[in-house]
């Protein structure tokens, strides 16, 4: 059984949308910090988003998937061009898919359980460069399908540089800051 299975529909449609919010404005802070950092358009050397998505997804399933999906549907719209549906659709789904499959995929190849018992900081530098390079490949097909880029081997490379150097950045924050709360819990005793 997930943990999702035991929360209230009404939690998880809260969880799924501070999920969406975070996502944007991780988005957000992105663009305005490390805009100088952009390789062209949707690729990025550095990219902090990539890092939720991958956090969200594996601590919250479906429902990091689903916020990260809204929220990638917000960005599109507000950032990108309004009036490109498919697009905009397609890319949303395939920012919330990505670290979805990631993690399925992850499951199967480093024989872990669902609830991902057993994660060392081996498992978890090859789950981020599986991400990473899932994340990248996908998009890029998609960018390519749809006229964006005509330099997928190139413009892949940095967005799964860029995804990587993003995920290890928030993964190690996270970790850092489960640390911090334990040591506080810890004290309290």
């Amino acid at each position: 059984m997930q943990p999702s299975e035991k929360l209230s529909l009404e939690t998880q449609i809260l969880i799924t949308l501070a999920c969406a919010v975070a996502y944007f404005y991780a988005y957000q802070l992105n663009a305005h910090y490390f805009e100088w950092l952009e390789f062209s358009q949707n690729v990025n050397w550095f990219y902090i988003p990539s890092g939720l998505r991958l956090l969200f997804v594996l601590v919250l399933t479906h429902m990091g998937a689903l916020g990260i999906t809204l929220g990638s549907i917000a960005i599109n719209y507000i950032v990108g061009a309004p009036d490109a549906h498919v697009f905009n659709l397609g890319t949303a789904l395939i920012s919330g898919g990505s670290p979805y499959l990631a993690r399925l995929i992850a499951i199967h190849l480093f024989q872990l359980n669902t609830w991902l018992n057993g994660l060392n900081g081996k498992t978890f530098f090859k789950i981020t460069i599986l991400f990473a390079l899932t994340n990248a490949l996908l998009h890029q097909i998609w960018f390519v399908c749809n006229g964006k880029t005509d330099q997928v081997i190139t413009s892949g490379l940095v967005m799964a540089i860029g995804d990587w150097f993003g995920t290890v950045l928030v993964l190690a924050c996270a970790s850092c800051t489960i640390q911090v709360v334990k040591s506080l819990n810890k004290t309290k005793l």
